[in-house]
């Protein structure tokens, strides 16, 4: 899997803002007390942490398994479910969602062999859902913080990337929703007198067949935003680990910012921006040092490669076996 010199030079230009941040934030904290918090954070709360990621995992690959479901494109749930981490680990070595993406595209086209257009349409479909989720979460915590993100010029662009973002998302959920039906029928009508050959045609198809699905399609953006919710409750619980003392709700008003600015193209799995930002929200409105809040994101840094490593060793293991030749094993017709 080769990585072009274009690619090369965006994962370098990112590495280098990661350290860069890191750095200058041990410049103002101490890197000692962030060691000894994460040496002697308790270990039941991460636990419980690594426990609700193993379930955003399971949410994950169901709802990669509804949206085969449009396309009736019938892959076993738990081949899905497995395939999550697996992309998860391979995210770790390409720049952005690539790793993920084409790791999931590589292993569905195997799954599905003859559907393979429309099967690795579903990952670009999952990840566009899983990021309007995001972004609709934190549309609605940014006004709540604004006054802490207009502080600083970094804090404040981030906040109206993450508000027009937002907003675009709604409007066209609006337009989906509500005027999905019209342009479905005029989709139908245009497809019946000419099959879908083209990239255009095959969009226009693609269309319809969310558009006649709505409920289901409803059902997994209410699944992704479940899962943000849980993250939310993830970085509570790696809080609890360090010594954090704080209810819950206050970590849901700034933790959706904070994985929408992760899902911005600018760091390597969040590192640098992550920290910054746990720094700003924690510092100012549950009056957190700055080394308990490096300390937390840390934790949240060991869980992701846990789960990294889980992905690893299935793929390890893993062999991934289309419908056909499980039929062909079986001496099932196909």
């Amino acid at each position: 899997m080769r990585i072009s010199a274009k690619q090369a030079a965006f994962l370098a230009a990112k590495i280098i803002f990661a350290v860069a941040v890191i750095t200058w934030l041990f410049h103002k904290i101490d890197a000692r007390r962030v060691w000894l918090g994460v040496r002697d954070a308790h270990r039941l709360p991460i636990f419980f942490g690594l426990l609700l990621w193993l379930v955003t995992i399971v949410i994950a690959g169901w709802r990669w398994f509804r949206l085969l479901g449009i396309f009736d494109i019938k892959i076993p749930l738990r081949s899905l479910t497995t395939v999550v981490p697996i992309a998860q680990f391979f995210s770790i070595f390409l720049p952005g969602s690539a790793g993920d993406d084409l790791t999931r595209m590589l292993y569905i086209s195997r799954l599905a062999p003859g559907r393979v257009g429309e099967a690795c349409a579903t990952v670009l479909l999952d990840r566009f859902i899983g990021l309007t989720s995001v972004l609709v979460l934190a549309l609605f915590c940014v006004p709540w913080q604004w006054s802490l993100l207009s502080t600083s010029r970094q804090t404040y662009w981030i906040a109206v990337a993450i508000l027009l973002a937002g907003a675009f998302v709604c409007v066209g959920g609006a337009i989906f929703f509500l005027g999905g039906h019209p342009t479905h029928r005029w989709f139908a009508k245009r497809l019946r007198f000419r099959p879908g050959h083209s990239l255009r045609d095959e969009v226009a198809r693609i269309w319809g067949l969310l558009c006649n699905n709505k409920m289901l399609v409803a059902t997994v953006i209410s699944a992704a935003l479940i899962t943000q919710l849980v993250h939310c409750v993830i970085f509570y619980l790696a809080g609890v680990s360090v010594g954090i003392e704080s209810p819950l709700l206050p970590w849901l008003t700034f933790v959706p910012i904070v994985l929408a600015a992760n899902a911005l193209p600018i760091t390597i799995a969040g590192i640098g921006i992550r920290e910054y930002l746990l720094v700003l929200f924690l510092g100012v409105i549950i009056h957190v040092d700055g080394a308990h809040a490096v300390a937390t994101s840390f934790v949240i840094l060991s869980l992701i490669l846990m789960i990294c490593l889980l992905g690893g060793l299935l793929y390890i293991f893993y062999r991934p076996k289309s419908k056909l030749e499980s039929s062909a094993e079986t001496g099932a017709p196909a």
